[in-house]
């Protein structure tokens, strides 16, 4: 998975319905998640990105920016795989 991209889910998003309904994973996916990935990209301005596993070896020494909105982004490219 790349750090400085937000990944399609790998379903369509009325595949989990009635559970979770359409519009809940698309303001997840399409909002919550890419708001993630978009301050991770602030956070790397004018860096090289590297995929979000390696960018996750180093996250603690990179600075909050980096560590959180990373590891969100990494959290939510896991989760929707997990789904």
């Amino acid at each position: 998975c790349r750090v400085d991209v937000l990944p399609p889910l790998p379903y369509p998003y009325e595949a989990l319905e009635p559970h979770i309904d359409t519009a809940t994973m698309k303001f997840h996916h399409d909002k919550h998640h890419q708001t993630y990935v978009t301050n991770v990209n602030n956070a790397m301005a004018g860096k090289d990105a590297p995929s979000i596993l390696e960018l996750q070896k180093g996250a603690i020494a990179a600075g909050a920016g980096v560590r959180n909105s990373g590891g969100g982004h990494y959290n939510h490219a896991l989760f929707w795989t997990t789904l």
